[in-house]
């Protein structure tokens, strides 16, 4: 696919890649698992220098996601907001190649945030993570600010931002009884926030750890749009980023039985893992329910996004287990299917001791 690739991007699109040289050559810089099913390529023009991103569809569901991301960043370059335009990759094409749909993007600069955070000793320390957060954080801030425009939460939001969530869910996976009960909770609480304020704003969908791209003290790029939107609800890039964080401390310290700087994270197995076997499950419940610096930073983190946005604290209660619902429904990937529907289950038995869920709803 390389050479079919170079050579349409050569004949048509020199004019779309800063140096303008012709493509030369490609890497291997990932591939998804199925269903996903996508492989993207790395291109280099003849000095050597990164030019473009093309992503080729190896699965329908794969021509999907391409598709779905193509639309997204066409969107948001004719926003013509500034942190787009120096942050997320515009549009190449989306063109038929050799048989298979292909995305061909622009390049972004920096190293992927999991690459800091794979390093020895990272995630233990509470000034490198705290750093970490202030650039996502800061990011997403400035991306909100952006791109929002009023609205009010009313009937109709409720039934498609909340209800509709929680009917898919039902839908696909059924029911426990403790679901139906925290659905019922939810659904009240929704009802009771119906009047707030709750801007509409960019979304990227998915804005963990592995999509956001560093280049020392900036955010130089975020990638991987396809579960965007150009005007949705913040609540599911705020919760992704700490769930992503909080996932796999333990990969990030291998070998080891306690993650170092992070004590409190095994106190939570004997409590937890009766939910099941999941290896993020520990993780998450570290993450939100747990004691320690790290939960401490998340919660400051999740509150200071809610603050910005002038959102009540008390939506944590509804929309951070509609966000578990929806990473349920989100991949046709059974392991993590069934992972976050035990995160759910987790949640709904543990609820009242969280912070996210003790809040007071306005009257």
């Amino acid at each position: 696919m390389i050479d079919p690739i170079r050579a349409f991007l050569n004949s048509r699109h020199r004019d779309r890649w800063a140096s303008g040289l012709p493509i030369a050559g490609a890497i291997v810089a990932g591939a998804d698992k199925d269903p996903a099913a996508k492989t993207t390529l790395l291109l280099f023009d003849d000095a050597g220098a990164p030019a473009a991103v093309a992503k080729v569809a190896r699965r329908p569901a794969g021509e999907r996601a391409l598709r779905s991301e193509a639309g997204i960043l066409s969107d948001l370059w004719a926003q013509g907001t500034p942190i787009v335009h120096r942050s997320v990759p515009r549009l190449i094409a989306i063109e038929r190649i050799a048989g298979r749909l292909v995305l061909c993007t622009s390049m972004v600069g920096g190293s992927p945030m999991t690459h800091h955070y794979y390093r020895p000793g990272h995630v233990s320390s509470p000034g490198l993570v705290r750093r970490d957060f202030d650039l996502a954080g800061g990011w997403l801030d400035a991306f909100h600010g952006q791109t929002r425009r009023a609205a009010v939460f009313d009937q109709e939001m409720s039934a498609a931002l909340v209800g509709g969530v929680l009917a898919r869910y039902v839908a696909k996976f059924g029911q426990t009884t403790g679901e139906q009960a925290l659905f019922a909770d939810i659904l009240r609480g929704a009802e009771d926030l119906v009047g707030m304020e709750l801007p509409a704003v960019g979304v990227h969908g998915d804005y963990a750890i592995g999509n956001i791209l560093v280049d020392r003290d900036r955010v130089s790029g975020v990638v991987d749009w396809e579960f965007g939107s150009v005007g949705g609800a913040p609540f599911r890039d705020l919760y992704k980023f700490p769930t992503s964080y909080g996932f796999y401390l333990d990969r990030a310290a291998p070998g080891r039985r306690i993650v170092p700087g992070h004590p409190g994270r095994e106190a939570m197995r004997t409590r937890w893992s009766r939910f099941g076997d999941w290896p993020n499950l520990i993780g998450f419940a570290y993450t939100f329910f747990g004691r320690g610096w790290f939960p401490d930073l998340v919660r400051e983190y999740v509150l200071a996004g809610l603050d910005e946005l002038r959102i009540p604290h008390a939506a944590n209660a509804v929309f951070f287990p509609v966000f578990l619902a929806e990473q349920a429904l989100a991949l046709e990937d059974p392991e993590f299917q069934s992972g976050y529907r035990s995160v759910l289950a987790g949640f709904g038995q543990e609820r009242k001791s969280s912070w996210l869920w003790r809040s007071e709803v306005p009257v």
